[in-house]
């Protein structure tokens, strides 16, 4: 281990290969890893596999009840996908896009009146300030 302060438990190796996107995210047993001065840590390359982390991935990370978790692009992708097959499942006659877009119209409608609105009274006082 080096004085720097980063280091991983040994562990035994593992089949990179036996993991993968298709797959899914994997589960890997407790490592114990240090915490350096500056609060990094490694995570050592089976998690990393597991978690379908890649270089130059940005995770998410919370805390829950003292817990801290990272959440990769490619596992929130799959709980996504997993929690719309499901949903389409249980809805099969529901077209969630058409009724976004029914949404959006009438949102954008009410934006549309409510400007209307407004300049109706900047037009109002334009005309009262002027004396009109």
């Amino acid at each position: 281990m080096s004085g720097q302060g980063f280091g991983e438990s040994p562990q035994t190796p593992y089949d990179a290969a036996a993991i993968s996107a298709e797959a899914g995210p994997q589960s890997v047993a407790y490592v114990r890893l240090k915490v350096d001065n500056a609060g990094r840590i490694v995570i050592p390359a089976e998690m990393r596999a597991a978690m379908l982390i890649k270089p130059g991935d940005t995770v998410t990370a919370q805390v829950v009840d003292g817990e801290f978790r990272i959440v990769s692009p490619g596992v929130a992708l799959k709980r996504v996908q997993a929690f719309a097959r499901k949903w389409r499942a249980e809805h099969p006659n529901e077209n969630v896009v058409d009724e976004l877009i029914a949404e959006r119209r009438e949102e954008a409608r009410r934006e549309d009146e409510r400007y209307a609105r407004l300049e109706r009274e900047a037009a109002a006082l334009d005309t009262r300030n002027r004396g009109g």
